[in-house]
């Protein structure tokens, strides 16, 4: 009886400790969020890394963003992708997400598409849109034009509004896909709707070249696509 009673109360001070740990990381990456969005990178980067040190996921991926695009202090790309590892193994999708990026900056395409595709399974919108982007120009992989728009059409049904201006070109142009100025229009419309920059632009550029009637039809189709995605 003494002995489960001691276990629980080891279980208990534990379970206190990694709470009362997790509290403070919480609030130095709260800290240094505050600091960085004051461009005060010395003592945002101090208390992000005490954040990522002591388990926070968050800072972790931003103080590896940090050193990945030397925001503040010199780009570390080993500390970027020491950073991005450690919250990858709690399962992060932005962390799987950082490193593909990191490797495809780096031009290690199999091995970015290894993490684009992790990152994937869990949705994640802006790895489905690299990972499309690297189908579309064939890098480190077979160039598979309708594979890239698969998996852009894919992150834009999840709001991405990179997706959909990327949607936009590739039906405006019709490079290894029909050409279709309703669906280039579409998409354009769907971008800036999200605010996506030039975005409009595209849109009204796309749009001089359909009748009036098809421009209506085609701003109804898209008010109908926002508020199905609102829901």
């Amino acid at each position: 009886m003494k002995l489960i009673l001691k276990s629980l109360l080891l279980s208990a001070s534990l379970c206190s400790s990694l709470a009362l740990a997790n509290t403070e990381a919480h609030q130095d990456y709260l800290k240094g969020t505050a600091y960085l969005n004051q461009d005060n990178y010395k003592d945002a980067i101090t208390w992000l890394t005490s954040a990522a040190n002591n388990g926070s996921i968050e800072a972790q991926n931003k103080i590896g963003v940090m050193y990945a695009k030397g925001i503040g202090t010199d780009v570390n790309t080993h500390l970027a992708i020491q950073y991005f590892t450690k919250a990858a193994k709690n399962e992060s999708s932005m962390a799987y997400y950082n490193l593909g990026k990191v490797y495809e900056s780096q031009n290690k395409f199999t091995t970015a598409t290894n993490w684009y595709n992790k990152a994937i399974e869990m949705n994640n919108s802006n790895a489905m849109n690299n990972l499309a982007d690297l189908y579309l120009q064939g890098k480190g992989l077979v160039q598979n034009t309708n594979q890239a728009e698969l998996l852009y059409v894919q992150a834009a049904e999840l709001g991405n509004a990179t997706s959909m201006r990327n949607l936009g070109f590739l039906y405006f142009k019709g490079i290894e896909v029909k050409q279709d100025m309703e669906k280039a229009y579409f998409w354009f419309n769907l971008a800036a709707a999200k605010a996506y920059s030039e975005a409009d632009t595209y849109r009204d550029f796309t749009g001089e070249k359909l009748y009036k009637t098809q421009r209506i039809s085609v701003q109804n189709d898209v008010l109908e696509w926002l508020e199905e995605h609102s829901k």
